[in-house]
């Protein structure tokens, strides 16, 4: 009876033994193959392209090298050497002082500061936009919400023409713009600036 009972045992022992080796046989089986599918389509991925068939050849156009065309713009522009002279830059750095609530922009282009009334027609229209591209004021004086409180002419150094002064004076007037001129000789000073800029009620 015991003997039995021990052959019995020994069989299982035996067969759950050959379970779990089929199973770790089965495993590495499967292991293998995808192991062998990824090498593939890494090696289909990564292969180069074969050659590519060429037609016929097409002449090359024959078009200016790029050092032969930085070469014609190095002699065309030069970098100037300074944006304002130093008379302006001081008047700037007096408006900046004399203005901490306020924004100080210099070179302004009369078409970013005016606009042409939509009430014209087209063609009048874009001839006046135009004409306001032409011309620039030397500082605008803006609020912190970039409204536009006044546009500053700097006279001392050559300065506008008399016709371009008169153009740029109706045109900031007929936009409700104050205009404020500056002389060279009379630059204002710090404490002075508020009330030159923004009048009585700034």
């Amino acid at each position: 009876m015991a003997l039995a009972i021990f052959l019995f045992i020994l069989a299982l022992l035996v067969a759950i033994g050959y379970v779990i080796w089929a199973y770790r046989k089965k495993s590495a089986e499967k292991a293998a193959a995808r192991s062998e599918r990824y090498q593939q389509l890494f090696a289909a991925h990564l292969q180069p392209p074969g050659p590519v068939k060429e037609g016929p050849s097409k002449p090359t156009p024959v078009t200016p090298s790029s050092a032969a065309t930085r070469t014609a713009a190095t002699a065309i522009y030069a970098r100037k050497e300074r944006l304002l002279s130093p008379q302006e830059t001081l008047l700037y750095y007096v408006l900046k002082a004399g203005l901490p609530d306020h924004e100080i922009f210099a070179r302004v282009n009369l078409s970013a500061i005016l606009e042409v009334a939509r009430t014209l027609q087209a063609h009048e229209r874009e001839q006046r936009s135009r004409k306001l591209a032409l011309h620039n004021v030397d500082f605008v004086i803006c609020d912190k919400s970039s409204r536009i409180v006044a546009a500053v002419e700097f006279e001392g150094t050559g300065g506008d023409s008399t016709g371009e002064g008169t153009f740029k004076v109706d045109c900031l007037k007929a936009a409700g713009i104050r205009h404020v001129r500056v002389k060279a000789a009379t630059i204002p000073r710090r404490e002075d600036v508020r009330a030159l800029i923004c009048g009585s009620a700034g």
